[in-house]
């Protein structure tokens, strides 16, 4: 019966450690610097793939642009007739 007791207290000890643990680690910060360093990373990323789109975006006005000189529009080679 005395060993019972003394399994029941020590698990319950156990338990009690465990709980311990995990709220001095999920509290005490660790871990919150390499997060830190991701989130800037990502950030960076941001910035770099913004920069991208930026300069694709006016590439592709330069080219509409070209395009539109080479397409004659009407008066520019071209009639439009009007159909009725």
């Amino acid at each position: 019966m005395a060993n019972d007791k003394r399994t029941h207290q020590v698990s319950l000890g156990c338990g009690t450690l465990i709980l311990i643990a995990l709220i001095v680690l999920f509290f005490s910060g660790r871990g919150v610097g390499d997060l830190e360093r991701e989130v800037q990373g990502l950030r960076s990323e941001v910035g770099q793939l913004k920069t991208a789109v930026e300069s694709q975006t006016d590439q592709i006005k330069v080219l509409q642009e070209k395009v539109d000189k080479l397409q004659p529009g009407p008066g520019e080679g071209e009639r439009v007739v009007d159909e009725e």
